[in-house]
């Protein structure tokens, strides 16, 4: 028995070690979705990349073979086979592979109209001069709703118009209409369908995120870590300056509330003091106005126009805490009516 060994073409074998290569020497390695992706609107996303990323393209099976001939170097690559179904192509980057997801769905390259495409916006045609002779040509517009005229020897379109609305399907006519006045409506982008990237291999699932929600996210994440450090008392690095200036606000709180003077707690104390004393003259006043200097009455009044202005006096409180307030004024009135003469 005859056994034939089955012949691979050298070119074959050159191209899978040149992808090889090039899965090795790159950061990430990525397939991206061709399908319907003509020659020249590759070239023009290929323009877009060019400094941040290269497309490959090649047969299915030698894409296979040069992931399997490149696994001994890149750890868990193998894991991308599954996703060369189809027609991909490989992008090599050293980007990150969602910032370069993110690239390439906001960099889209125009494309004919084909008959039965849903139109994704509105299909204009502009006014414009379409060089083309009198002859059938303006009655193909006319057919098609195109205002047209002859001027000057050639066919005008005399005024913008809406050829299909969005979400409408593009008849064959109405497509090859487009094709000759030269207008690509539609639009096509490359769609990261899977990337390899520190070991980890990504789905389209993973990387179609808004980073911008991330960063929030992140950001809302932070201040919870922080509030719950604060809060609980649990110090670090970040939190550290927090956490003493809580401890050094509540010291301070808790020195003027049970009276421990302090020097630095000078100012806060002689600030307590008068806010007090002001408080308890404006009480005796208003039971016997006489009783009060007439320097002392003219502070008070200054309070209560500040007050009346920024709008922030207190409401009047219920009758029984004004009986019960009443009782605390009569108290003190007796141990501090020295001060007021």
């Amino acid at each position: 028995m005859v056994v034939h060994e089955k012949h691979i073409p050298q070119w074959k074998i050159e191209e899978v070690n040149r992808l090889a290569e090039m899965i090795e020497n790159s950061e990430m390695v990525g397939l991206v979705n061709v399908e319907g992706v003509g020659a020249k609107q590759l070239q023009g996303i290929r323009n877009s990349l060019r400094g941040s990323a290269l497309i490959r393209m090649a047969r299915n099976t030698l894409m296979i073979r040069a992931l399997e001939k490149a696994k001994k170097k890149k750890k868990g690559i193998e894991a991308l086979i599954e996703h060369v179904r189809g027609p991909v192509a490989f992008i090599f980057s050293d980007q990150d592979p969602f910032m370069l997801s993110k690239f390439l769905s906001e960099n889209k390259a125009s494309a004919p109209a084909k008959g039965g495409q849903v139109a994704p916006k509105d299909i204009i045609i502009p006014a414009m001069n379409t060089g083309v002779a009198p002859g059938p040509f303006i009655s193909e517009l006319a057919a098609l709703s195109i205002p047209a005229r002859v001027k000057g020897g050639v066919i005008h379109i005399t005024e913008e118009t809406v050829a299909v609305k969005a979400g409408e399907t593009i008849s064959n006519a109405m497509a090859q209409m487009l094709g000759r006045l030269g207008i690509e409506p539609m639009e096509l982008q490359l769609k990261l369908v899977a990337a390899y990237a520190d070991g980890t291999v990504l789905t389209s699932e993973s990387l179609d995120v808004n980073l911008y929600d991330l960063l929030n996210e992140v950001i809302l994440g932070h201040q919870y870590a922080v509030n719950l450090s604060v809060n609980t008392g649990y110090p670090t690095g970040d939190t550290i300056t927090l956490l003493i200036a809580k401890a050094d606000t509540e010291a301070k709180t808790l020195a003027l509330s049970v009276g421990f003077f302090t020097p630095d707690l000078l100012d806060a104390f002689l600030a307590k003091a008068t806010g007090e004393a002001l408080a308890l003259a404006a009480a005796i006043s208003e039971r016997d106005p006489d009783a009060i200097p007439s320097d002392i009455l003219s502070q008070l009044q200054v309070v209560s126009t500040t007050v009346t202005t920024t709008g922030s006096a207190s409401a009047a409180p219920e009758t029984a805490e004004e009986e019960e307030e009443e009782e605390e004024e009569e108290e003190a009135t007796a141990g501090l009516g020295s001060l007021f003469g």
